[in-house]
């Protein structure tokens, strides 16, 4: 076998070793198709084991990433096998058995990795949660959508799911690691702290353990900021809110304009945490404070269910962490976490989690407790840089917190705080650290050679009125109409 082809297509590893070490741990003959190539994920893939009893294991290791260091790899591995293993030992939360790992390649495979049961059933992204809107063809055969009464199915079992972890509590903000048997809470690392290059900040950035809830807004704050000023923006460009048209937003990612747009954002953003983070409980007896463990990743990929939809596992538990409780009971979005939540859906989560945690507790909820976790979704996807609608996020944001008694002027309101001395000598700062005008326009060249002339000719007026229009922000009318013009 090609070590560039089957099970060896991402990586190079001793499989005889492998085999081995899974057929001592069940005392049974193991073997592997070699021909299949791995499953694969952003930062992970995956082969399947088969003992002859007919049991599957899966066999994990870390993808190369250029977006994370092999350092954070190694830690993430770490810390999401000792997060398993504490969860499965507290709560009856369905996660993986882990049966060996190792964080470092210095082991007879080659390679870190980690060895775990099989989540049975099917993943839940076998399913469309959305319906196909109508009008649109794709090549692909359509999934089969989930029917109401399935997705509240879900919602229910997920209520019950996060009241478990709500009992998962300690005294600090961070993520899990197992040292000598026992767990204890170290640097924290939430997606908003590494993703996107952003574990290269180092010591720029506080990583926690965070003692205080205050603390672990500011650290997530502290590594948008960074990164707007310092890496690259992609496809984010905060007044034109619907990224995925990348064609004519591009020559907007490349100026300093926008990133001071960031910057004004972060800067609004940091006076609105003291309003995120509310007290949860009236406390009234047996309810002790603490940070409770949150899956950041609750998608369809990561939830596998039965044939009745029965949750029977749930997988990935990388970059988790504690955190505040207005974090971990923000309604689940589905399919992906950064998805928007489906409204109809978020009674039945709630009324499912109150029901279950709050059963033989002398414990209240405070009734605006609910509006904090919608603001904690909100601030978390701003500052991940994981939204669609950066714009409208920020809005509803500010609304939420602020309640002026008319609609607010956004682009006004970033003028005036632009206008301050610290973002006059900011401006000044990041257009000296810009792209120059012939990288820029090398890029858009490069960009635009195999694309139909038009959809240069619509970026570049784009730009313009962009650059003429104070209050100039794209909205569903815009792109409609470039759909249009290209059809």
């Amino acid at each position: 076998m090609s070590p560039e082809k089957g099970v060896f297509f991402y990586a190079k590893f001793n499989l005889s070793a492998l085999l081995h070490l899974a057929g001592q741990l069940r005392d049974t003959l193991c073997s592997c198709d070699e021909s299949k190539r791995p499953e694969s994920g952003a930062l992970n893939w995956a082969i399947t084991l088969s003992f002859e009893d007919g049991v599957e294991w899966i066999f994990r290791s870390p993808r190369r990433c250029h977006d994370i260091s092999p350092e954070t790899t190694a830690s993430l591995l770490e810390s999401e096998v000792a997060t398993m293993k504490y969860v499965k030992l507290n709560s009856s939360i369905p996660v993986p058995e882990v049966f060996d790992y190792s964080w470092t390649g210095s082991n007879t495979i080659g390679i870190p990795f980690i060895l775990m049961s099989k989540a049975p059933g099917n993943a839940l992204s076998r399913f469309s949660w959305n319906a196909h809107p109508g009008g649109i063809v794709s090549s692909r055969k359509p999934l089969p959508c989930l029917k109401r009464a399935s997705k509240e199915k879900i919602m229910k079992q997920l209520g019950v799911i996060y009241s478990q972890l709500l009992n998962l509590r300690f005294d600090k903000i961070g993520s899990l690691f197992e040292e000598d048997g026992e767990y204890r809470i170290k640097k924290c690392l939430l997606p908003a702290l590494v993703w996107h290059e952003r574990d290269s900040l180092d010591d720029d950035v506080p990583r926690g353990p965070f003692q205080h809830t205050h603390d672990y807004y500011e650290s997530q704050l502290s590594a948008f900021l960074l990164h707007v000023k310092e890496l690259p923006l992609e496809q984010h460009a905060f007044f034109a809110p619907i990224p995925e048209l990348r064609e004519f937003e591009t020559l907007l990612s490349y100026q300093s304009a926008n990133r001071l747009d960031y910057c004004v954002a972060g800067h609004l953003l940091r006076q609105m945490i003291p309003f995120i983070t509310p007290q949860p409980f009236a406390i009234s007896g047996n309810f002790e404070n603490g940070y409770p463990l949150s899956h950041p990743d609750i998608s369809t990929s990561n939830i596998f269910v039965d044939s009745d939809f029965n949750i029977t596992c749930v997988i990935d538990w990388a970059f988790s962490s504690t955190v505040p409780i207005s974090t971990l009971l923000v309604t689940p979005s589905l399919p992906h976490p950064r998805d928007e939540v489906d409204t109809t859906l978020v009674p039945t989560f709630r009324a499912s989690f109150t029901r279950h945690f709050l059963r033989g507790k002398d414990i209240k909820l405070n009734p605006e407790f609910w509006d904090s976790t919608r603001r904690a979704w909100l601030f978390l996807r701003l500052v991940t840089l994981d939204s669609l609608q950066d714009y409208r996020y920020f809005t509803e944001l500010y609304m939420s917190v602020h309640k002026p008694e008319d609609d607010i002027d956004v682009p006004r309101l970033f003028k005036d705080v632009q206008k301050e001395e610290e973002f006059v000598e900011l401006a000044t700062t990041l257009v000296e650290d810009d792209r120059s005008a012939d990288e820029i326009q090398k890029d858009e060249e490069e960009y635009f050679y195999y694309s139909r002339s038009e959809r240069e000719a619509i970026a570049r007026k784009l730009t313009i009125v962009a650059g003429l229009s104070e209050g100039f922000v794209a909205d569903k009318r815009l792109w409609q109409w470039i759909e249009e013009v290209l059809a």
